[in-house]
Formats: structure tokens, C-alpha cells, sequence
């Protein structure tokens, strides 16, 4: 007898369920992407994928290894007949229309984006610029990419270990060998490659969750920190024969329960969920069971509505439609020079599906499908690699070579001891108005006005992204101790600290300016990407905790005679935790100040390149909350009884905050106050310090 009505034999090749579970995963990443309500987690689509395809190529693998069949260059060869054609289109189109749409700098960095998007490197380039995933400032339309290279770097290694698990590096290199015929057919260990997929999981999901509780901006990015996701997929396809016995009832129960809880992932997750590390586990676990419940088609499952032609085309169409939507939902935004709205940001989503089905009908399935001779054999698609990377650099090559060169230089570096700062911004020019309210007021003012940019902005635009402090071994950037570096007068009789995380060494240019001038030995106690929550978490593998019970071991040894700490408002708690930090320094040294956090303000390095800009197009507003921090943190520091600067009026003016004061630029990037400013403020952070008379 055959199998029952409705359902299917396990293991049978195609599934439409599948293709309807791409279709979901797909479909949350747009409408996440685009900003559309109630899908603030829809970034988990990107684990449903991961977890399909460690399911999907696994279990090809499988088939040739029960076959005796063991080429490598044949399971690559399809991935690049698979992967290539579309990555490809999408890479070059994007960097073209980069060059076109972004300001200059931008577009071409664009252009060195594709290229590490080319060669599959993606996560590595972003992972190691610190990207943050989440972040709206300066995304790179190419910032996707990082999925796929996950992927391909997960497969450089996964088949190779799988067949030696199987064979035996002996057996496997006596196979390798033979190019005429293939082995013969032998027993899959499924319980070997089972064990084995179990322990290294497992390792991997450890490291998730430890890197994401330290630096998640480098977790999201990692191969090593989304290996488990993959893992679990392949698990699910060495486990199928086993699975496969689970009753139909039970199966019914999964694929509902994986929709369900897919569903909760997207619609409860957003940008404050720490991720991946352990809440990742919902939506990859998620994905499992919805794969396990669609196992020979459950009468009553989900895989019914999954199977769905509607929802099969759009699953077809997925990989096409994630490839094609973050470029044009980013380059859009560009163009438009804001945030797109919802019906904005629906009709590029639009636009993005008719480009996708064209890509999936006329480039992914005749080259994937193509019966040319080249197509036929394990080296020639394999030749699409280093064409396609060639025509990437090629385009990347010219396109750096007409206009003014991309930003790639280091931020401006205070080198420790001597005082001096290596930066492109010049100095304040001579006969400027000095720092002030009053220059404020009328930079606001011109600001309202439309004037135009300022010709001799300082710095440069093609370096404003230059002009941040960074003290290289000095901070306690990724780490959990630093070098203690001396700046100031080294022959000081009086010591201040400066701490705190980015915004702190922000003002590093102008407390240095000062405590050289008044004979103070100046020691920087810093760790950037920490708020003061973060300090406080109690967990010792959080680096930001770890580094601050170091920091109040250093701080006592230095023995003080003036703390300054910078107010940070970010997250939730911050209120209670600056208030137990503040009181923890004010024992650790004689005298303690704090300065208020300065209001952000538009990205100045973009907003100063819009079409069309002026200076109202960098206004941005003081927010209410803000203000109320600022109030808050002054309220804290009454209460420890230490003194309070609130510098908010030497940034903005009637709670309008000019990206340029006179011809300064404020910002080197998204919150962090350039040097050139910096500098230019220390008149007015002097009586507040008075370091002369303390």
C-alpha cells in the first residue's frame, strides 16, 4: 500500500512546505528592513534561513556520500551556479547606483563594500568596522550581504569535515583519487556525524551567547557565533530517518508551534534585544520544528497553508527578493535624502519584487538550470568566482579613480604622553568667534535661514569622519583592562581622570588643552561601546563590567584629585547606575564633575553631502527626552554633591542644534564631538574646571 492520503513518504526530495517557510522568512526580513509596524523583529527571517539551508544542503550531501560520491569541486560548482549569477547582478548594479546616488565619499565606499560583498567577506568587513546592525546612520547598501557570507565560509568547511566523518581521512583520500567511477555506495554514520553536529553546536552556541553579552555588534556578524544556527539544520537532515516516526499528530502540533513561535520572535524582538546569543534559539528552534512537523505532510499541519502556490512563488522568488530589497530600500532613503515612510517604503518593496522575479526567471534559473558544456562540468561554473570578482574590482578600481577619494583614513589619534594630536582637521582659524552661546545662537539662526555650507569648513568634509578621538591601547576598547596613559603636563604636581566611554574621549582634546595649561597630569580611564548599566550587570563574562571593576582598581591607585564623567542617557536603568557609579567614584577621588551628554545630531559627513544641502538640512532639533536627561543627571550629581555642567548651550540654541558653529563641524560622526570642536570649546570648559585655582 502506498502512503495515506495527504500525506508524504519521510525524506522525499521536494517539499513545498519549505519553499512556504522561505517565503515567511523572506517576507519578515523586508517588512522588518522597510520599518513596517509590528515587525521590529522581522531580522529573524535571516535565522530561518540559516536554518532551512543547513537542512536543504546537508541533506544533499548526505544523498552523495549513501552514493560513495565525494567531489568537492561538484557541490561547489553548484552552490555558484546557485549563488553567483544573482549576488552578482545585485553587487554591481548596487555599486553603480551607489556611485550615482550617494554623495562621492559614500559612494565609494560603497565600491570597497562590494568588493569584500564579492568575495564573500562581507560579515568580516562590517564585523570588523563595528557595525552596528541595527544602527540607521551611514548603512551600507551592500550591509546584507553579511548573511551570505556566513553561509559560504560555514560550507568551505562543513563538507569536508562531513566526509571525513563518514569515510575517514584515509578512505576519503583514496576516493579523491579515483576520477573515474564512483565508490561504491556505503552506510551513512548518522549517529557519528549526530555526535559530532551536537558538540560543536553546542561550542558555538556558547560562544553566541557569551560574544553577544560582551560585543554583540561583532556577534551578529560572526561565522563562528551563527555556526549553531546552520548546525541545526544539518542536524535536523542526519536525524530525518529517526524524525520521520514521530506520530502525525505530533507533526501537526510542530509546524503550527514553529509558526507560532517564528511569529512571536518577529513581532516581541527588536533593536534592544541583545542578539543573537540565546534569544536566537527561539526563532532557529522555531524553524526546526516546523521543518521536523512537515515530515510526510501531516494532514492537519501547517505545511498545508506553507505549501500554498502564493506562497511557494514568493520562496522561489526569496533569495532574488533579499538580495534586490536592502539596496533599493537603502538607496531610496539616500535619494529622498530621509527616512522613508510606510507607503514609500512599500512601493520600492514593490519595485523590489518585480526586480526579483525578473532576476529569478531570467539570470538565477537559466544559468542554474543551463545545459551548456561549461555549465556540465565541476570546474567551469566554478570559473563565474573569479570573473565575477574581477568585474567587481575592475568597477571598484575606476570608480575610486575619478573624484575625491573615499574616507578610509583612521580617526584623528591622541598619542599617549606627548599631548599632541595626528588629525586632518586644522586648527581653529585664526580671528574665528570664540566659542559661545553667542556663536550658537547665530550658527542656529543661519541654520533656520537656509545659508549655504561654509566654504573653508573645518574640518574638510572628505574628513570629518577622521576628526574622532581615538587613543588606540589607551581605551578599553574589547578589552577588559587598558594601558594607563599619561597626557597633560607630565611633571604635574595634580591629577585628573577622565572617564568614561566614547563620549567621554570625546572631550579628551579640550580637558588635555586645559590640564597641560595649568601643570595636571591628565589619565584617561575610558572604554567605548559601555553605558553605565552595563557596568553594573553582575555578570563577569560582560567585558564592560569586568573593565570597570578593573578601572576602580586603577583609579584608586592614581589617587585623583579631579574625576570628570561624562552623563550617558541610552538605555533603560541608566538613571539608578550613574547614580551608584558616581557615588563609587566620588570615594575614589578628592573632587568629582560631570558633564551633561550632549544632544546628537544628524550624521554631519551625510547630511552635509545631500543634494542640494545647506545648513537647515543638518538642523536637527534637542529632544524633549534629552532635556529631561540632562535635568535628571544634573539632579544625581546634586545628590552626590559633586559639581554639574550642562553643556547643552554650547550645542544648541532654543532646542535647535546646528551640525556647524560657525565653521566648525560639531560632530565627527553620530554623537561623538570632532576634535576640531573639542578643542574649540575648551574656553568654556575652563571656569567650569577651573583648574588653576583648585
Amino acid at each position: 500500500m502506498g502512503p495515506e492520503r495527504g500525506s508524504r513518504r519521510p525524506g522525499q526530495a521536494f517539499r513545498p512546505d519549505v519553499q512556504g517557510l522561505r517565503a515567511v522568512a523572506v517576507g519578515l526580513v523586508v517588512l522588518g528592513h522597510a520599518h513596517i509596524p509590528g515587525f521590529a523583529g522581522g531580522f529573524v527571517g535571516v535565522d530561518v534561513f540559516f536554518v532551512i539551508s543547513g537542512f536543504l544542503i546537508t541533506g544533499v550531501l548526505l544523498g552523495d556520500t549513501a552514493a560513495g560520491k565525494v567531489s568537492f569541486a561538484r557541490f561547489y560548482s553548484r552552490r555558484a551556479l546557485r549563488i553567483l549569477p544573482a549576488a552578482s547582478l545585485v553587487i554591481l548594479a548596487t555599486a553603480i547606483a551607489s556611485l550615482l546616488a550617494l554623495n562621492p565619499l559614500r559612494g565609494k565606499a560603497v565600491l570597497l563594500d562590494s568588493v569584500w560583498a564579492s568575495l564573500f567577506a562581507a560579515n568580516v568587513k562590517f564585523g570588523r568596522d563595528g557595525t552596528d546592525y541595527f544602527s540607521d546612520a551611514a548603512v551600507s547598501p551592500l550591509q546584507h550581504f553579511w548573511s551570505l557570507a556566513v553561509e559560504e565560509q560555514f560550507y568551505l568547511v562543513w563538507p569536508a569535515l562531513l566526509a571525513v566523518t563518514v569515510f575517514g581521512l584515509p578512505a576519503l583520500l583514496t576516493r579523491l583519487g579515483r576520477t573515474r567511477r564512483p565508490s561504491a555506495p556505503a552506510p551513512v554514520p548518522r549517529v557519528r556525524i549526530a555526535v559530532l553536529l551536537v558538540v560543536v553546536g553546542l561550542l558555538s552556541l556558547m560562544a553566541s551567547v557569551r560574544e553577544t553579552a560582551v560585543q554583540a555588534t561583532s556577534a551578529y556578524f560572526s561565522t563562528v557565533d551563527r555556526a549553531w544556527e546552520l548546525i541545526a539544520g544539518a542536524l535536523l537532515a542526519v536525524c530525518l530517518p529517526l524524525l520521520g516516526r514521530l506520530p502525525e499528530a505530533v507533526r501537526s502540533v510542530l509546524t503550527w508551534g514553529g509558526i507560532a513561535g517564528v511569529t512571536v520572535a518577529a513581532v516581541m524582538f527588536s533593536s534592544l534585544t541583545p542578539y543573537p546569543g540565546s534569544a536566537a534559539l527561539v526563532p532557529v528552534l522555531a524553524a526546526c520544528a516546523v521543518l521536523v512537523g512537515g515530515i510526510g505532510a501531516p494532514r492537519w499541519g501547517a505545511n498545508h497553508l506553507l505549501g500554498r502556490r502564493p506562497m511557494r512563488f514568493v520562496g522561489d522568488i526569496s533569495y532574488s527578493l533579499y538580495l534586490w530589497h536592502w539596496p533599493l530600500l537603502i538607496l531610496a532613503a539616500a535619494y529622498a535624502g530621509h527616512e522613508l515612510g510606510k507607503r514609500q517604503a512599500l512601493m520600492v518593496v514593490g519595485l523590489a519584487v518585480l526586480l526579483s522575479v525578473a532576476s529569478y526567471r531570467w539570470v538565477e534559473n537559466p544559468l542554474r538550470h543551463s545545459r551548456r558544456r561549461w555549465a556540465g562540468t565541476p570546474s567551469g561554473p566554478l570559473l563565474l568566482w573569479p570573473v565575477t570578482v574581477g568585474a567587481v574590482v575592475l568597477l571598484a578600481v575606476v570608480g575610486q579613480s575619478t573624484g575625491p577619494a573615499a574616507d578610509t583614513a583612521e580617526p584623528g589619534v591622541y598619542t599617549a604622553g606627548s599631548g599632541d594630536a595626528t588629525t586632518a582637521a586644522s586648527d581653529p582659524t585664526p580671528g574665528a568667534e570664540a566659542a559661545g552661546p553667542g556663536e550658537v545662537a547665530a550658527s542656529a539662526l543661519a541654520a533656520e535661514a537656509a545659508d549655504p555650507i561654509p566654504a573653508d569648513l573645518q574640518p574638510p568634509i572628505d574628513h570629518i569622519l577622521r576628526d574622532r578621538t581615538d587613543i588606540g591601547d589607551c581605551s578599553g576598547y574589547l578589552k577588559t583592562q587598558s594601558q594607563i596613559c599619561q597626557y597633560g603636563d607630565p611633571h604635574g604636581s595634580k591629577r585628573i581622570v577622565l572617564f568614561g566611554n566614547s563620549h567621554a574621549v570625546a572631550w579628551l582634546p579640550a580637558v588635555q588643552q586645559l590640564a597641560k595649561a595649568a601643570g595636571w597630569q591628565l589619565f584617561p580611564v575610558v572604554k567605548e561601546a559601555c553605558d553605565y548599566p552595563l557596568y553594573l550587570s553582575g555578570d563577569p563574562n560582560n567585558q564592560c563590567t569586568a573593565w570597570y571593576q578593573w578601572a576602580t582598581q586603577q583609579i584608586a591607585a592614581l589617587h585623583p584629585d579631579l574625576i570628570v564623567l561624562n552623563g550617558y542617557n541610552a538605555d533603560d536603568g541608566w538613571q539608578s547606575a550613574l547614580q551608584q557609579v558616581t557615588q563609587a567614584l566620588k570615594a575614589l577621588g578628592k573632587q568629582e564633575l560631570m558633564l551633561s551628554d550632549p544632544a546628537g545630531a544628524t550624521a554631519p559627513f551625510d547630511c552635509l553631502q545631500q543634494r542640494n544641502a545647506t545648513l537647515r538640512t543638518c538642523l536637527s532639533p534637542d529632544p524633549q527626552d534629552k532635556i529631561d536627561a540632562s535635568r535628571t543627571e544634573q539632579q544625581i550629581a546634586a545628590a552626590a554633591g559633586i559639581d554639574f555642567v550642562n553643556v547643552d548651550s554650547w550645542f544648541c540654541y532654543q532646542n535647535e542644534c546646528p551640525s556647524v558653529i560657525g565653521n566648525r563641524v560639531v560632530y565627527a560622526d553620530l554623537g561623538h564631538v570632532s576634535i576640531t570642536y573639542s578643542k574649540h570649546l575648551a574656553p568654556l570648559l575652563d571656569p567650569q574646571l577651573h583648574l588653576q585655582t583648585r
